[in-house]
């Protein structure tokens, strides 16, 4: 497991429903998240937060409770705390889930993390945002709110991005001329074969030179589809003879 998801500690203050708790522990489970705490009285083994958990009980059963939330941060290296009220001055300034996710990220080889959520109706105190070291808020359209479950996944969303490795273009790409070369053999075996006319050869090669240059084709690749094509056309010339 990356080491950013194994050390995301997901806190839930004083939660009031427990359907939105374990609607919380399936999108943990989805995005591979495991450690829940929570403060407050509400138990996360209730038969409700079960029945939305969609078969997650383990991650409930496992769930810790704690006094109050520095008890329940207690250890960990960063902890964000989670706002939907505008957090703009010198000392506060909430960044995105993106960029939330890439912080933690930095932190989490040097011990555990929090991703924080305040209770439905009131989100975090003053004092609470105060405890955490950096605010994280979701965008969206002023007036409107998700819920509990709904900021959760989002934010375990953008976690799980920070915590894939990052896609790394071939080193190598093939040449023009290659790329051409496979181009014109496609456009041979589909002419030959009555889809494509003869009018629409020039703007459709270009379409497909396109759709080649996309694909990042190593050398190699553009190489080994170019023998096949060849192949298949000879194999057809042959065919058109006998």
């Amino acid at each position: 497991m990356s080491t950013l998801l194994n050390r995301t500690r997901i806190v839930l203050v004083e939660p009031s429903l427990p359907e939105n708790v374990g609607s919380v522990a399936r999108a943990m489970a989805h995005f591979g998240l495991s450690e829940l705490v929570l403060t407050g009285s509400l138990d996360p083994t209730d038969p409700r937060a079960r029945a939305l958990s969609a078969g997650h009980d383990a991650l409930l059963e496992t769930a810790r409770k704690a006094e109050d939330l520095e008890a329940a941060v207690a250890g960990c290296v960063l902890v964000v705390g989670t706002t939907a009220r505008p957090q703009a001055t010198a000392e506060r300034v909430a960044i995105g889930p993106g960029t939330a996710a890439s912080l933690a990220a930095d932190h989490a080889a040097a011990g555990p993390v929090a991703l924080v959520f305040g209770p439905e109706r009131r989100g975090l105190t003053n004092a609470e945002l105060r405890r955490c070291h950096q605010l994280v808020t979701i965008d969206g359209e002023p007036g409107a709110c998700l819920n509990l479950a709904q900021a959760v996944a989002v934010l375990a969303h953008a976690w799980r991005e920070a915590a894939q490795p990052a896609w790394q273009a071939p080193t190598r790409v093939a040449a023009e001329a290659g790329l051409d070369d496979v181009a014109a053999l496609l456009m041979d075996g589909l002419a030959a074969r009555g889809l494509i006319r003869t009018a629409e050869r020039a703007s459709k090669l270009h379409t497909l030179r396109r759709v080649l240059s996309r694909a990042m084709l190593t050398p190699d690749e553009a190489a080994m589809l170019r023998a096949w094509l060849a192949a298949l056309s000879r194999q057809a010339s042959m065919g058109r003879q006998s």
